[in-house]
Parts: structure tokens; sequence; C-alpha cells
């Protein structure tokens, strides 16, 4: 086995742990910053975010994490297929490094929103309807942030995955499953931007995505990736 060979299996193994890390951060995160939100009730969403505001921080942060994490997985999946096409590998790293970037943007329109609030409570001025017009503005932001994230990412996942698929490094069921819900992604952002009251249905998108990048984190960690059938070509 080649150096270059060793290589590729190591950080397959690091995207395998990068892909299920991601994950975990992301639903940690989303997890604790809406245990705060009350449907219809600024007023009492503030008051609840500023009782516990370091665990609303700590819930936000996790997002910064999360754009880290996504770096480290780009980079990952890059070195472990770039010896398949390394113009698609590179390409599909780009669009991952750039859905990293908006997502630590999207992340300062939350912290943006966190500092309006702490104005708001900390002054004693409570309007209702200031603060109502405020997240309406934040959920609007964040939506249409959100979408456009989602639209990069799938970009770069379709790569990767198809990368996969192309040189059977791993089931070719996984890949499969990994490209129709890479492809699903960009579908169901340009559906939430496009619509003016997107359905809650489309987040039934991100269920094959989150199937498969949850069976292949785990194939990639204990397993890694199948270096013969690129060998065999080779020498062929």
């Amino acid at each position: 086995m080649t150096s270059i060979e060793k290589s590729q299996i190591r950080y397959a193994r690091l995207a395998g742990f990068m892909y299920l890390f991601l994950i975990a951060v992301y639903l940690l995160g989303v997890m604790i910053t809406s245990r705060f939100e009350v449907p219809g009730n600024i007023a009492e969403t503030t008051h609840r975010v500023m009782e516990h505001e370091l665990l609303f921080r700590f819930g936000l942060a996790l997002g910064s994490l999360n754009a880290l994490c996504a770096v480290l997985l780009a980079v990952s999946l890059y070195v472990a297929v770039r010896v398949i096409d390394k113009n698609l590998a590179l390409l599909a790293l780009a669009f991952e490094l750039v859905y990293a970037a908006a997502g630590a943007a999207a992340n300062l329109i939350d912290y943006a929103f966190l500092k309006q609030q702490m104005d708001a409570y900390s002054s004693g001025i409570l309007d209702a309807k200031q603060l109502t017009s405020l997240a309406d503005l934040h959920s609007f932001l964040d939506a249409a942030a959100m979408n456009i994230v989602c639209i990069l990412y799938g970009a770069g996942s379709i790569l990767f995955f198809y990368l996969f698929l192309k040189a059977k490094a791993i089931p070719r069921i996984l890949a499969a499953l990994g490209l129709f819900g890479s492809v699903l992604v960009p579908l169901t952002g340009f559906a939430g931007l496009i619509l003016p009251h997107p359905s809650k249905l489309l987040q039934l998108g991100w269920l094959p995505i989150f199937a498969a990048e949850v069976s292949v984190g785990l194939w990639l960690l204990f397993k890694g990736i199948n270096l013969r059938s690129r060998r065999d070509e080779t020498l062929s």
C-alpha cells in the first residue's frame, strides 16, 4: 500500500467521524436554542433567553463549531477522493468551503438578534410590537440563509457522492442513497426561496441525506474506503 493510499484511508475515516460529529453538533445546537422559543410570544421568549443566556449562547456557539466541522469534513472528503477526479473533487471542496462560510455568516444573524434582545431586556423596554417585527425579520433572514446554505451544501455533496459511486469506494447502495439525498437538498433550498409560504413538508427532503450521512459516516469510520477497484482500473 502506497503512502497516498494510506493517506486516503486515514482521511476517509476522519470524514466518517466528521459526518457523525457534525450531525450530533447540529442537532444539539438546534435542541438547545429551540427550547427557549415560545410560539407567538416573543416577550416570553426574550425573557427565557435572558434568564439562561449562557446556555443559549452555548447553543449558538455550536453553530460556529458546525461551520468548523464542515471545513474539516470537506477537506477530508477531498483528500479521500481527489485521485478519482481531481477537478471534480476540487470543485466539490470549493462548494463545501463556501457553504461553511455561509453557515458562519448565518450564525452571525443569530448573534445580532441576540444583541437586540439583550438591549431591549436591559433597557426595560419590551415593546411587544417592535419585538415581534424584529423576530419576524430574524425568522425571514434565518430561513433565507438556511436555504442558500442548503443549495451550496447540496452542490458539493452531489459531487462527493458521485465520485464515491464512480470509484466504487463505498457500497453502491450507500453512494446512490447519498447522491439521491444530495440532489433533494438543493431542490428543497430553491423551493424555500421561491415559494412565498413553503410547506413544512419540504423538511422531509432532508431525510434521505440524513440517512445516507449516518450510514456512510459509520461505514467510512469503521470500514474505510475500497481502494482495490481503483487499483484494478489503474492496472488495466
